[in-house]
């Protein structure tokens, strides 16, 4: 993968945060409305819980592979908002330990610094510089 140039956001931060807040609503209202929520699965552990969704990610990744392949933009952004409305059905679905752990990335996330981590040219993945060799190869 070739690494861009990298550029500010494209959207305020206040659009952005409001659709995902909004798609966040939406996910609730869809698990409350069909019984898909984390009611369902008091008493089950996180793996059991996203063992039992895998699939239903799976074909939406599958879904956004086509897409891409397809080089539509709109059914692109489509499925690529399809996969993002099922992961956080994910972690709706396993409660109060999905939403811990909501806060516990975005912590975690909040503090990579330029100091501390760099983008691995080939992926573009954001890794730590130190402590985890095994990614950079």
């Amino acid at each position: 993968m070739k690494t861009k140039n990298l550029a500010p956001n494209s959207l305020t931060r206040e659009e952005f945060v409001a659709a995902i807040e909004n798609m966040a609503g939406e996910v609730w209202e869809f698990h409350n409305r069909w019984g898909f929520g984390s009611g369902m699965f008091r008493g089950s552990n996180s793996a059991s819980v996203i063992r039992e969704r895998t699939a239903i990610l799976d074909e939406e990744v599958r879904e956004l592979a086509d897409a891409v392949a397809s080089q539509n933009d709109r059914d692109t952004a489509d499925e690529a908002a399809d996969v993002l409305f099922v992961a956080i059905g994910h972690v709706e679905s396993l409660g109060r330990l999905g939403i811990d752990a909501v806060a516990r990335v975005a912590t975690k996330n909040a503090h990579k610094a330029e100091t501390t981590h760099a983008i691995r040219p080939d992926t573009g993945k954001l890794l730590p510089i130190e402590g985890k060799p095994h990614k950079w190869t």
